[in-house]
């Protein structure tokens, strides 16, 4: 007689993924410090948030120490980002605009090049600050002791299929945000760069998740982490813009116009691909709620999980 395949746990599930992001954050901590390049310190920024981001999704399945959190990872998540985003305006200037801008507007520059480049070693220094301290070894050191021994709650001895429906964020709070309806490009930018800060906690989430194989999911996914880059692209040229505005006497606009024409014909392009993406996001067939729904039968449950997973089978079938 053949034996059924032993089920995942949801303990065992989050094990592996913070057993994932934890060995790819010591990978990436000398490249970093070194600063070797942008990509390292993109690589580092997205594994510390999305190990932050699966602590607290499945924190209730896990016994971890005590002196093991998220938000005490939040110094060293900040420090990243600061960082990162620095980084990607200098790639933005660099490879984007400096090339097409007049060699005189090159030359009033200057000063603010400078600038720039001496905030982001300072970030970059901040940065080595926080990845050297005692703090962060410190949850690293306990989060790889737990795995080495994980325990794990009475959730955690779950079988994970039988509760696929819990784990996965709902997205509807996500798709009722004001930040979808916003017609004006320069109206209320603290509301999009909330829904930008929404759209990449619902992606790390689902990131953690087995992800089901239709079609419609995986395009659903693109839709957002598209949204979120151009979101982020917005937010960019608007920072990008301010800064070289603020340490010119005279202004962007009187001291380099091409370039102020340049940043000013990118954003549009990027507003209207927003306002586009949006309105397909919302379409009435995207609105996917739930859909890892249909993997709640493809994996054999156990235990207590039996009833659940025939309960989950059948809300599936009704909608």
């Amino acid at each position: 007689m053949a034996t059924s395949a032993m089920p995942i746990l949801n303990g065992d599930h989050a094990h592996g993924l913070i057993s994932r992001h934890c060995r790819q954050l010591v990978e990436l901590q000398g490249p970093v410090l070194e600063n070797t390049g942008p990509e390292p310190l993109r690589q580092m920024e997205l594994n510390l948030r999305r190990l932050a981001a699966g602590l607290l999704q499945f924190g209730a399945a896990l016994q971890l120490p005590p002196s093991v959190s998220a938000k005490k990872l939040a110094k060293t998540q900040r420090r990243l980002a600061l960082a990162r985003d620095l980084e990607r305006l200098r790639e933005r200037l660099d490879t984007a605009f400096l090339p097409q801008t007049p060699e005189r507007e090159l030359r009033r520059l200057k000063p603010v090049l400078r600038q720039l480049k001496r905030e982001r070693q300072l970030a970059h220094g901040h940065l080595i600050e926080a990845l050297r301290s005692p703090g962060h070894l410190e949850q690293l050191a306990q989060l790889q002791s737990w795995l080495r021994e994980p325990r794990y709650t009475a959730l955690g001895e779950e079988a994970l299929a039988a509760w696929l429906l819990e784990w996965e964020p709902d997205p509807a709070p996500l798709l009722l945000h004001p930040g979808w309806w916003l017609r004006d490009r320069d109206e209320e930018p603290a509301i999009l760069a909330d829904l930008a800060e929404r759209i990449e906690s619902l992606d790390d989430r689902l990131d953690s998740l087995p992800q089901p194989s239709a079609g419609s999911h995986r395009r659903w996914r693109a839709q957002l982490q598209r949204s979120s880059l151009l979101l982020a692209e917005l937010n960019d040229l608007e920072v990008l813009r301010k800064a070289i505005d603020d340490q010119l006497r005279d202004g962007i606009e009187r001291t380099v116009p091409q370039l102020d024409w340049l940043l000013e014909q990118h954003r549009l392009q990027c507003w209207r691909q927003w306002r586009e993406l949006a309105s397909a996001l919302l379409a009435s067939p995207q609105r996917q709620r739930r859909p890892l729904l249909r993997l709640a039968d493809r994996q054999p449950p156990s235990g207590l999980g039996r009833l659940r997973a025939a309960l989950l089978t059948l809300a599936a079938r009704l909608g």
